[in-house]
Formats: structure tokens, sequence, C-alpha cells
């Protein structure tokens, strides 16, 4: 009977290193390649946010025009992809 206590409190334990998933439910965000400048680049790199670069988005017209996101299937905007970033570390989501 004791090993079934300590698997009960193993799995209490798990459950609470689990907890900070919540934390890991961050914002879906992606770029394209193409969009980016190489400091950008660098700049998503060296980021704590986690930004998934890809070849293409679909956004060709939007890509050739301004810095942008897609955060959780909404595009961002901003001036660079430094205030981008800087708009997301904060938690914003909205054009910068």
């Amino acid at each position: 009977m004791s090993s079934d206590r300590t698997d009960s409190s193993e799995a209490t334990t798990n459950l609470g290193e689990t907890a900070p998933a919540v934390e890991s439910a961050s914002p879906a965000v992606e770029c394209c390649i193409d969009n980016l400048a190489p400091e950008s680049r660098q700049a998503i790199e060296a980021s704590e946010e986690s930004v998934d670069i890809r070849y293409c988005l679909q956004r060709c017209g939007r890509c050739y025009k301004e810095p942008f996101f897609v955060v959780d299937g909404d595009v961002v905007t901003g001036t660079d992809h430094a205030t981008l970033l800087e708009t997301l570390e904060s938690g914003g989501t909205h054009d910068a």
C-alpha cells in the first residue's frame, strides 16, 4: 500500500509540474522568411517569443508591403519586426 501512496504522490507532483503548461499556451506566432531582413531574423532568434519562421504564409501582397506576424491566425503589422516582437513580449497583439 505504501507504494500506492508514492504513486499517488508522484501523480500529484506530475500534475503540478504540468500546470505551467498554461504559460506555454502563448499565442502561435508565424512569420514568412521572405518578409524578414537579416537583422529581424537575428532579433527573432534572440527573442523569448516562439516564432515559427516559415517559407510562405499565403499573404504575398502583405509580405511585399510591410513587416507582419500572424498571431493565432490574425495578421499583426508594424513598422518593423523588432517593434512587433516588443509588442508580443509585452502581451499586446494589436498593430504596433
